[in-house]
């Protein structure tokens, strides 16, 4: 049986994103695809933790 992925919390998604950002000047669109992923999983994990706090 497959263990479902790890999601990560909303401080490792941003840890992950500004680790991501740090230092760019400029970006490819395969970078900028990256860092829209990283958004994306940064807001999930931010809704996730507010649901479950309500």
């Amino acid at each position: 049986m497959d263990t479902p992925e790890r999601l990560p919390t909303a401080d490792e998604a941003n840890a992950a994103l500004r680790a991501y950002a740090a230092g760019r000047r400029s970006w490819t669109a395969a970078e900028l695809e990256e860092l829209d992923r990283l958004r994306r999983a940064w807001a999930e994990a931010v809704r996730r933790e507010w649901a479950t706090a309500a």
